[in-house]
């Protein structure tokens, strides 16, 4: 599997952005921030790739 395609929680996505999980959660509630999906669950995940296209982006915050 491409590395790139790997989703992740949200700690490991905040360490990934340079954020705090809260700072990320919060972005996510106000339809900021890097894409996420909900999964059936309720568990939210972010997928590598999209993490790294916001960063690469300016960090621009986008709704979800």
């Amino acid at each position: 599997m491409n590395d790139n395609h790997v989703y992740l929680t949200t700690k490991e996505a905040a360490r990934i952005v340079g954020f705090s999980h809260r700072t990320l959660e919060g972005m996510r509630w106000r339809g900021r921030g890097p894409r996420h999906m909900a999964l059936p669950n309720g568990r939210i995940r972010y997928r590598k790739q999209d993490l790294i296209e916001w960063i690469e982006n300016g960090s621009e915050p986008e709704a979800a």
